[in-house]
């Protein structure tokens, strides 16, 4: 069952990939593991993925995303690392077990927030719980805020933000 919670503020290290998001995400933790490896910086947590676009919207070469591994507020980043800060959000969140559960989870979570007053405010977040060669064990977060708030703060846009990046929504599978 989702719930709503905070998702903590952390220092990350970063590579940003585009393309499949299966692909990108071993691609990804690949390059930020072997980059930790290689300037001996031990992560503080579970690594985790931002998905910005929804694959049912975007084409599957065209999908961005990131893979982080919290670090110490003073890791800076080199090459094709970056740091920043994510987090700091109330999320809706649930933990699902196995690849083929990942569709059931994002349409748990998002419908839960819907229900709950919600509306998704950022791209959702997952955060890897399982070591690898184990079964896929994670938590999908989504950012959250209250619905009611949300159509007051559409009506006061700009009109030079309208085409802004769109909240990703439901995904079905990565």
């Amino acid at each position: 069952m989702p719930e709503i919670k905070h998702f903590p503020k952390m220092h990350v290290a970063f590579v940003a990939e585009v393309g499949p998001y299966g692909e990108a995400t071993t691609r990804g933790f690949e390059r930020l593991f072997a980059w930790l490896g290689a300037n001996n910086v031990k992560p503080l947590g579970a690594s985790i993925g931002i998905f910005y676009d929804d694959p049912a919207d975007v084409a599957p070469e065209k999908l961005r995303s990131e893979y982080c591994a919290p670090v110490e507020a003073d890791v800076q980043g080199s090459g094709d690392v970056q740091v920043k800060e994510i987090g700091g959000v109330d999320v809706a969140a649930i933990i699902y077990q196995g690849e083929q559960n990942i569709g059931r989870a994002y349409n748990e979570v998002y419908d839960y927030l819907r229900a709950q007053g919600y509306r998704d405010a950022g791209a959702p977040m997952e955060t890897y719980l399982s070591q690898l060669g184990e079964e896929l064990r994670a938590e999908v977060a989504v950012p959250i805020v209250p619905a009611r708030k949300s159509a007051a703060r559409t009506s006061a846009k700009k009109p030079a933000q309208k085409g802004a990046k769109k909240p990703v929504k439901k995904v079905a599978k990565k």
